[in-house]
């Protein structure tokens, strides 16, 4: 939740490049102790009120990311009315500078499944117990690469593996009737 009153603290910032410093130190995942001490220093302010005014930015900022927004005019609109207008163009002039880098910086920290990019199989026999195979290969990218996974599959466990894909397609597809 935005909280535009917190933003108030930011006029106790002696240097426009502190404002662009919190803005930044904002958009972390975590705050550490030395942040936090670090911009209540800058503000002369208390660990809360900086962590609530981090916290403020953070979901302001996110928001503007997440929505699309990229305009200075779209972004200033954002304010309410009876906010400090000096403060609100500053703000808005560090988002828009700083927007695609933190809109990269959120799509990176994203948490994704694999998705499955192709796959290969073959049947052969295994030597010592001359039962049937099946090898798949499954090439899986995620975010740290593309990875392989291999499994080994027999008559029994080949069956139970289609018989539960039928059942998924079968409810895909009534959902998507």
């Amino acid at each position: 939740m935005v909280e535009f009153e917190t933003f108030n603290l930011l006029l106790n910032a002696k240097k426009k490049d502190f404002i662009k410093k919190i803005c930044h130190e904002s958009m972390r995942d975590d705050y550490a102790d030395e942040t936090l001490e670090a911009v209540a220093t800058m503000l002369d302010c208390s660990a809360q009120e900086t962590k609530n005014l981090l916290a403020s930015l953070n979901g302001f900022i996110s928001k503007i990311a997440q929505n699309d927004i990229t305009g200075s005019e779209e972004i200033h609109a954002l304010f309410p009315e009876d906010f400090h207008k000096n403060l609100a163009s500053l703000l808005t002039k560090i988002i828009v500078e700083l927007l695609p880098f933190w809109r990269q910086q959120i799509t990176e920290n994203q948490v994704s499944l694999p998705k499955l990019s192709s796959f290969s199989w073959s049947v052969n026999t295994q030597q010592d117990t001359n039962t049937p195979l099946c090898f798949l290969n499954l090439n899986v990218k995620g975010k740290s690469g593309t990875e392989s996974v291999n499994a080994h599959l027999s008559k029994e466990s080949l069956e139970s593996l289609l018989s539960g894909l039928k059942q998924i397609k079968t409810q895909i597809n009534q959902l998507t009737s």
